[in-house]
């Protein structure tokens, strides 16, 4: 049973050694302290990189190349249900909010793959397999393809996916199964953009850049989406090419995004008209790959990859700002972090 005082987490990790990290594991916080507890796995699978929970099930992948068996998982109570992915790498999963679809980003192969879903959650069909061509011109990072997130639209018929490899993000209109290309937002040459999330209204998109570590402001007009602003993450920071999470506090008024080189994690103000950098704090470890903030607004908590352990912060819903717990949890190499429903 979960307690009243606690909060729990799933947590995505990487496998593979020198991690020795077995799948899915699971933490609590305690709301009282911000203390942080290692609780038994949830499930193992190798390299369950990337978690989605919904009503239905917790979805997750193995992120491997297809040849070694790249899979999708869906886990109901003791229940596990696993199709093939037909991608290399898949990096990140989402489920439409009608639950009719699941889409799959696949990183290394660069294509987006789209189930259908049956009653229970299940994923039975592969409807649609979204590609398109591309390239950047970071030789070492853009060569071609990589598709990092694709996440359904609440409000409409739409599918937005962050494509790393060619600076692009693309959106689908949803129609009986048929996903078509209605418009690409081509990104600075280089900026690499990763993650995006919508405001509650999706009238406005916040996307992370990884190479560039640039948040870039995206507003919807009649004429389709575009870019607004562009701001850097750190001032006065070396660019590591390493942006990762971000994230929107449930007020709409702060922007968070994690720059594991650096292992910062940046505040911005966007409760104005334009996005406004607040501040940086220390992620309180290395190689802060994800975050999340709780359902109650009142803490952060950090996945350091490359320091194996989980930090929690006490946030302000006033300001914004982060204070250090001082708790901290070991977990070999941390890459996902998801409330669990109460």
């Amino acid at each position: 049973m979960q307690a009243s005082n606690h909060l729990l987490f799933y947590v995505g990790t990487y496998t593979d050694s020198p991690s020795d990290s077995q799948g899915i594991g699971q933490v609590s916080l305690n709301q009282n302290s911000g203390e942080l507890i290692r609780l038994e796995d949830v499930y193992p699978l190798r390299n369950p990189s990337y978690l989605t929970q919904t009503k239905h099930a917790l979805y997750s992948f193995s992120e491997v190349a297809q040849e070694d068996g790249a899979q999708l998982v869906c886990l109901q109570d003791k229940a596990a249900y696993s199709v093939p992915i037909e991608g290399d790498y898949p990096c990140h999963v989402d489920v439409s909010a009608d639950g009719q679809y699941l889409a799959v980003a696949n990183y290394g192969s660069g294509n987006v793959s789209i189930y259908s879903l049956n009653s229970q959650g299940i994923a039975n069909t592969l409807v649609a397999n979204l590609f398109e061509d591309g390239q950047g011109p970071n030789k070492d990072r853009q060569l071609s393809p990589h598709a990092h997130q694709a996440v359904f639209l609440k409000h409409q018929p739409t599918l937005a996916t962050v494509d790393l490899g060619s600076d692009a993000v693309r959106f689908y209109t949803i129609e009986q199964d048929k996903f078509s290309l209605a418009q690409t937002v081509a990104f600075p040459p280089g900026s690499g953009p990763r993650h995006l999330v919508f405001n509650h209204a999706e009238e406005t998109a916040y996307v992370v850049c990884e190479l560039s570590e640039t948040l870039v402001v995206l507003t919807q007009k009649e004429s389709g989406w575009q870019i607004e602003q562009q701001l850097p993450l750190l001032l006065d920071s070396e660019v590591g090419q390493a942006a990762s999470a971000i994230k929107l506090s449930a007020d709409e008024r702060f922007i968070y995004a994690s720059c594991r080189q650096q292992n910062q994690i940046s505040c911005f103000d966007v409760s104005g008209e334009k996005a406004k950098w607040l501040f940086s704090s220390e992620c309180g470890g290395a190689f802060p790959r994800d975050f999340t903030l709780s359902s109650c607004g009142e803490w952060m908590v950090v996945a350091n990859q490359h320091s194996n352990n989980l930090v929690s912060y006490q946030r302000s819903l006033n300001d914004g700002t982060l204070t250090p717990t001082g708790h901290k949890c070991q977990i070999d190499s941390p890459v996902c972090l998801v409330e669990q429903p109460k």
